[in-house]
This record gives C-alpha cells, structure tokens and sequence, in this order.
C-alpha cells in the first residue's frame, strides 16, 4: 500500500513557481518603453509605404528584445554579483543600462516632438521674419528722408543758377548772364532733378513692396495657425510665401537706392575745381558739400537700419529636437523616467535588497556564533 502511494506521487508534479516581482516589472517596463519607441518612430521613419511600416516593427523588435535582456541580465545577475562583492559586475551592468537607455530616450524623446519642435522652429522664424520686415518698413521710413533732401538740393542749384544768370551771386562778375558757373549750377540742378525722379519712381514701388510685405507676412502667419497640418506640407507652404517675400523684399531693396544715393553724395562732397578761379570753386564747393553732408547724414541713419536677413530654418533633425528640452520639459521628463530612471532605480534597489539580506545573514551568523561559544563555554564549565 505504501509503495502505491509512494508511486503516486511521484508522478505528481511540483506547483509551479511564481514570476518573480522583478521579471514581471521588466516585462511590463519593456512593453511600456517599445510602445513609446514605436509612436516616436513614426515621426522618424515615413509610415506612408510597407517599406517603412516594416522598418518601424524591426527596429521595435530589436530594441524590445535588446532592452530586456540588457536589463534583465543587469538587474537579476548583475546586481547579485555586484551584492556578492563582484565590482565589475555592477559597472558592467550600469554602463549597459545607460547605453540601452540613453538610446532609448534620444529616439523616443526626439520622435515625440519632432513635428513640435519642427513648428516651434518655424513660428520663431516667422516672429524674425516679422522683426525684419518692421526694420524695413523703419528702413524705408528713413531713406524717404533722401527725398526732400534731394529736391532741396535740386531747388537750391536751380535758384543759385538763375541769380548767377540775372546778377552773378556766385562769380560776382558783371551784373549777369550765362556764362561757365551758371551753365555748372544749371547742370547740377538737372542731375539733382534727375536724382530725385528716380527716387519718386523708387517710393511708389517701395510703397507696393511694403504692402505686398505685409500682407504676406501675413498669410506666413496664418499658416502656421491653421490646425490638422502635418509638419511636412506645413513647411512645403510656408517655404512658398518666404520666396515670395524674398522677392519681394529684393523690389524692395531695389527701390531704395542707397548705393546710388550714397555715390551721389560722394560726388557732392568732392566738388569741382574751376582753373584760376580758388574764389568761386570755394563758394561752388562750399554749396556742393552742404548739401552732400546732408544727403550723407540721412543715408548713416538709413544704413544703421541695415540687418541681416534671418534665413528659412533646416528641416529638423533628431538632434535639433534636444535644444528645445525646456519647451518640451514634461515629455522629456516622461521619457527619461521610462528609459533610464526606471531600470537604474530597480537595479540600485535590487542591490539595496541583497545588500541587507546579506548584513542580516551576517548578523545571524555572528549571533549563531556567539550562541554556540557560550554553549561550549557553558560545557566545560559543567564538565570541571
């Protein structure tokens, strides 16, 4: 009878162990990390083929399976070795962990805010944009300063020309008549008049720029306040309007002749040289050069005005994703919590625990050592 209930049970098998905590967490952990991996993904890889679908479930796989046995390894052996005095044990673990998760995080990180940072990226380009525009407008302000300056000036050659012609105010010879320094003061009011009809023809188109400017600024703004565009096509849009302002911003440019302004004012500020006459070249330049001073002060002040265009930022890179971590704080926060807090924390926890089991085994040790030396002493105590 006994040797019928001895055979029975040993055909019974043993209950089946338990999953312990840590392996269960590190499934989880592992689920939890490559569904984040494979979201971030799909801002990284193009999702509109089988081609990059495909790309997307082998480099989750891949990073699933790398990811857990890193960590499984690190936390459930390497933190034993580590507790048993084996030092190299634990670098080797930590340093896996912190390569697997930084890896994870960069790429987790970076495709959760991709299309985010990339939008970001191109709002503060459109509020440069907006800042140039408004010093091109203070720009355009300023060079129409040239313009009465140079009707001034046309008015005073043409004055000084008749009073040379009806009583020689500048040569002071004779009581009139055209002679060399009326037809001088009479060429220089046509080149000043000749100035100032190219600057008239400049500010209408000037004017047409700057609307035009504005108004595609914006349709730049509205743009990028419109919903449900992916990042792609956002871009693909707002890169059309930007070469239609610089375009414009070139008529612009064209139509304030600061150049050709600044070459006038040269001129003025030269002079001319009449032979044997010092007296009436003095008082020529004299005329000329107070008014080049004047067309010169008012093109410095254009010039300050002068900045560089801001140009249309990159498409954005995975790297460019982690200089916006303070915009994205929260995110980033979340994802270096699951890709590198969570198995760091459990392996410093795990050694913790091994670490206090073996003080307290050392603990009863020292305690059962202690016990069994006052029982021999107590022995041989008895036996004298």
């Amino acid at each position: 009878m006994k040797q019928n209930q001895i055979k029975t049970k040993s055909y019974i098998l043993p209950p089946p162990k338990k999953m312990d905590r840590e392996k269960l967490l590190l499934i989880i952990f592992t689920l939890v990390t490559s569904a984040m991996f494979a979201i971030a993904l799909t801002s990284l890889i193009d999702t509109s083929n089988t081609k990059g679908i495909f790309r997307i479930f082998v480099l989750t796989t891949g990073a699933s399976i790398i990811s857990y046995s890193v960590n499984t390894f690190a936390i459930i052996k390497g933190a034993v070795l580590f507790a048993r005095g084996f030092r190299i044990a634990g670098v080797v673990s930590v340093v896996s962990i912190l390569i697997v998760g930084i890896a994870l995080f960069m790429a987790s990180f970076s495709g959760m805010v991709l299309s985010g940072v990339e939008k970001l990226k191109l709002q503060n380009y459109g509020i440069e944009l907006s800042q140039y525009i408004s010093l091109m407008n203070l720009k355009a302000t300023e060079a129409a300063r040239a313009l009465p300056v140079i009707h001034s000036t046309k008015a005073e050659f043409t004055s000084n020309a008749k009073c040379e012609i009806s009583h020689s105010c500048i040569s002071g010879r004779g009581n009139g008549g055209r002679g060399t320094i009326s037809k001088i003061l009479e060429v220089l009011a046509v080149r000043a008049n000749n100035v100032a009809n190219q600057l008239d023809i400049g500010e209408t188109a000037k004017q047409n720029s700057l609307k035009l400017l504005n108004k595609l600024i914006e349709q730049y703004q509205d743009k990028l306040e419109t919903q449900n565009t992916n990042a792609s096509d956002l871009r693909s849009d707002l890169q059309k309007i930007d070469a239609k302002i610089n375009q414009e911003i070139s008529t612009l440019n064209e139509s304030i002749p600061t150049i050709f302004l600044r070459s006038y004012a040269e001129e003025l500020e030269v002079g001319i040289i009449i032979s044997d006459r010092p007296i009436v070249t003095q008082r020529l330049n004299s005329l000329l050069q107070k008014n080049g001073r004047s067309l010169t002060t008012v093109l410095n002040s254009v010039e300050e005005n002068n900045h560089k265009r801001p140009t249309f930022p990159k498409k954005t890179g995975v790297g460019d994703t982690f200089f916006y971590l303070s915009e994205f704080a929260p995110i980033a926060l979340i994802c270096f919590s699951l890709d590198l807090l969570i198995p760091i924390c459990l392996w410093l926890y795990t050694v913790f625990f091994l670490l206090w089991d073996n003080h307290l085994k050392r603990l009863q040790e020292e305690e059962l050592a202690r016990q069994n030396s006052e029982r021999k002493a107590t022995n041989i105590r008895g036996g004298k």
